[in-house]
């Protein structure tokens, strides 16, 4: 089993996609009316990052994000589909069992369909783990937790809950653990 012990000055480049299907009961809205409906959040991400530290990593994360609503109540209503493309920073530390834990911040504007231009952001925290194939190469699958908000000119809209997820991840200029304990 290769060790996930990355060296400082490594290239991390690769990328993830993340899903989640919820099932919402809404009376905060209007409290006279009960909406339920469900939630489908799909992520493609894709990121670069420097090594700053040994296993410490900082970078650029670039995602596509869509949602999809259905009412529940009302089948007759066309569901509501967003699309949006958001990027910011994210960190992410490795331990040695191949553990990692990750943060990322991302925005992003959409006016694509809606006359108003709204202004995305998002937030998400993680673990996961990173299964070295070879010692270049790494299969992830990952938790975490997001928070989303959009807002426009008459209100904002805000979504929070787990998302689950699969990644590969490449180690470019990667030097193996033992090169690290004897430098040390």
């Amino acid at each position: 089993m290769i060790k996930a012990k990355v060296k400082a000055g490594s290239i991390l480049l690769g990328g993830n996609i993340q899903g989640s299907v919820l099932s919402v009961s809404d009376q905060i809205t209007n409290p006279q009316v009960k909406d339920e409906r469900q939630e489908i959040n799909l992520l493609v991400n894709s990121k670069v990052g420097y090594f700053i530290l040994h296993d410490f990593v900082a970078g650029l994360d670039v995602n596509l994000s869509h949602d999809s609503r259905r009412n529940k109540l009302d089948a007759e209503s066309l569901p509501f589909r967003r699309t949006y493309l958001l990027g910011g920073p994210f960190v992410r530390y490795y331990l040695d069992n191949g553990f990692f834990g990750e943060l990322t911040v991302a925005a992003g504007l959409d006016n694509t369909y809606t006359k108003n231009k709204l202004n995305v952001w998002e937030t998400s925290f993680g673990v996961g783990y990173a299964h070295f194939i070879n010692e270049k190469i790494s299969l992830e699958p990952y938790i975490s937790y997001r928070y989303f908000n959009e807002s426009y000119d008459g209100g904002t809209r805000t979504s929070m809950g787990p998302m689950f997820g699969f990644g590969v991840q490449s180690y470019i200029l990667r030097r193996k653990a033992h090169v690290i304990k004897i430098a040390l």
